[in-house]
């Protein structure tokens, strides 16, 4: 009797397995779609948007290399790879 219960019951159990593993993918991927970075680039002189900090395009704290205080991040401007010019907030 019982494995004549486990053969109907398997197949039943892998189709459910299935479905809540689809479900909890699918919403682990739109929590990290939320979070995603903006890499920041801090000038140094001689080397102008060298070292990249990890950033957000929105919030209320200016994005910083040394947070509270140190040089602040800017984004890479799209037309020149020399230029940081737009303002990015602490992630």
């Amino acid at each position: 009797m019982k494995p004549l219960i486990l053969k109907k019951m398997t197949p039943f159990a892998v189709v459910v397995l299935g479905i809540v593993g689809a479900f909890a993918t699918t919403s682990m991927q739109s929590a990290k779609a939320d979070i995603a970075p903006v890499i920041g680039y801090v000038s140094i002189p001689g080397d102008p948007c060298s070292v990249e900090v990890e950033c957000s395009d929105s919030g209320d704290d200016t994005c910083r290399l040394f947070y509270p205080s140190g040089p602040e991040a800017k984004a890479l401007d799209p037309d020149s790879e020399t230029t940081c010019a737009q303002q990015l907030y602490r992630p």
